[in-house]
Parts: structure tokens; C-alpha cells; sequence
């Protein structure tokens, strides 16, 4: 009987434990979003901000992502083709390559690749200047440490997510042409209207909403995480550990989601 009670009320504190989180992260995002309204908030240091977040997040990775991308291109694609035709269904296989990998699989790699990368080290900052009480100064001296410090982390990582994403799928389109057609320009045409029918513009609508969410979720959950952290130096790894596993939890929530949408 001890035990059942023990069990519950542990499951009861991490129930509530999570809401408290998820509350903390909607109010996080709604001050983001009421950031991102507010002309006063796009001055020259913010956009400097914003750019070097973008700079760190996406152009500085471009030497590892990019073959990073090429391999699970290469993979899927040589998987798919050779499915395709042991199948019969060799008509099908563009169509499958460009569902599979630009739409679904590559924005979701892309957005675990920037997490792990930069939402891990967003975390962390966030969380050693929690305990330092660096972010108390800020406020003191009347610095919103939102518009400097949160604002363009959140929205280096959205475009930081867009632009791979988007680089990563013409690299796919690339790589679809090149494994079912090799170098001859003998299927550009029907390649091109398999292109065309696949991307209408709720597809690409609902493929830039999933991007957006994904470069909202590997920032602002960790921030959000980070501010949580108690006064404590040895609660930093604690914390980047519970953001990092609630990002991943996001990504995998929001990417059911869409497919549930489209599929289901």
C-alpha cells in the first residue's frame, strides 16, 4: 500500500512538475511573440544579434551538415530506387524520394542536428547566467534581456532551421534526379512534374509551418529550461540534460502531428 501511494504521489509531482514547465514555456513564447510585434524591438542590436545567431547556428555548420546531409541523402535515395524497382514500382520512386526526404525526414534531421549543436549550448548559457545572476544585472541596469539575448537566439534558430531545411531538400531534389536518371536529361520532364504535383501550396505551407515549429522548439524550450535552473552550478548539466530531452520529446510530438495530418 506504501508502495501504490509512493508510486502515485511520484507520478502526481512529475505531472505536475511538467505543467509547470509547459505553462513556463507558453508564457516564454507568448512575451517572444509579443516581442516580434513590438517595432521598438528591431533596432540595430537586436538585428546584429539575430544575424550572429544565424552565423554561429547555420554557416558555421555548413562544413559538418552538409555531408552529414549528403550521406542520409545518398542512403535513402539508393533504398528507395532499389525497393522501387524490385517492386515494380520504379514510376513511383520520385515521388516517394521527395515525400520521404524533403518533406518528412530531412526538416526533422535538420532540426535535431541545430539542437544538438546550438540548443544545447543555448541551454547552457542560459543556465549559467541564471545562476550567476547575470541576467538580474541586466535587468537592473533597465536591459530587457529578452530583446538581447532570448529574441535573437529564438529567431537565429527559426531561420537558421528554414535555410537548412530548404538547402538540404534542393540538395535532395538533386540527389532523387541523379539516382533515378543519372546524368541523362532523359527524365527531366516527367521529374519535373512529379515535383510540381507534390509541391502544392498546402504542402509547402504545412512544410514551413513544421520548419517554423521546429526552429521554435530547439530555442525556446531550451531557454525556457535554463531559466528554470536553481542557483546551483552542479543544476546546469541537470538542466541542459531535462531541455535537451524535452526538445527531442517536441520534435518527435510535432512530427506525429504532421503526419498525422497529412496521412491519417
Amino acid at each position: 500500500m506504501n508502495v501504490l501511494m509512493a508510486f502515485t504521489e511520484g507520478l502526481g509531482r512529475r505531472f505536475i512538475g511538467w505543467m509547470a514547465s509547459i505553462r513556463a514555456l507558453a508564457q516564454f513564447l507568448y512575451h517572444v511573440l509579443g516581442a516580434v510585434l513590438a517595432p521598438a524591438t528591431w533596432n540595430r542590436a537586436t538585428l546584429d544579434n539575430v544575424i550572429r545567431q544565424v552565423y554561429f547556428t547555420a554557416v558555421q555548420a555548413l562544413y559538418v551538415f552538409l555531408p552529414y546531409t549528403l550521406v542520409i541523402i545518398g542512403v535513402i535515395v539508393a533504398i528507395i530506387v532499389s525497393t522501387a524497382r524490385g517492386l515494380g514500382l520504379s514510376y513511383l520512386a520520385a515521388d516517394l524520394i521527395i515525400r520521404v526526404l524533403m518533406l518528412e525526414l530531412l526538416p526533422f534531421l535538420t532540426a535535431l542536428f541545430v539542437a544538438l549543436r546550438s540548443g544545447s549550448a543555448i541551454n547552457t548559457e542560459v543556465a549559467l547566467m541564471e545562476v550567476t545572476r547575470e541576467l538580474d544585472a541586466f535587468r537592473h541596469c533597465g536591459v530587457n534581456p529578452l530583446h538581447f539575448e532570448f529574441l535573437p537566439r529564438v529567431a537565429g534558430g527559426v531561420i537558421s532551421v528554414l535555410s537548412l531545411s530548404l538547402l538540404a531538400g534542393f540538395i535532395s531534389l538533386a540527389g532523387a534526379y541523379l539516382g533515378l536518371y543519372g546524368l541523362s536529361p532523359a527524365g527531366a520532364s516527367y521529374f519535373s512534374m512529379t515535383v510540381a504535383n507534390v509541391f502544392s501550396i498546402p504542402t509547402m505551407l504545412g512544410w514551413f509551418v513544421k520548419c517554423v515549429l521546429f526552429g521554435l522548439v530547439v530555442t525556446s524550450v531550451p531557454i525556457a529550461a535554463g531559466l528554470e535552473t536553481p542557483p546551483k552550478t552542479f543544476f546546469v548539466p541537470i538542466s541542459v540534460l531535462r531541455g535537451m530531452m524535452r526538445v527531442f520529446f517536441a520534435l518527435v510530438l510535432i512530427e506525429v502531428l504532421s503526419l498525422a495530418a497529412k496521412y491519417v
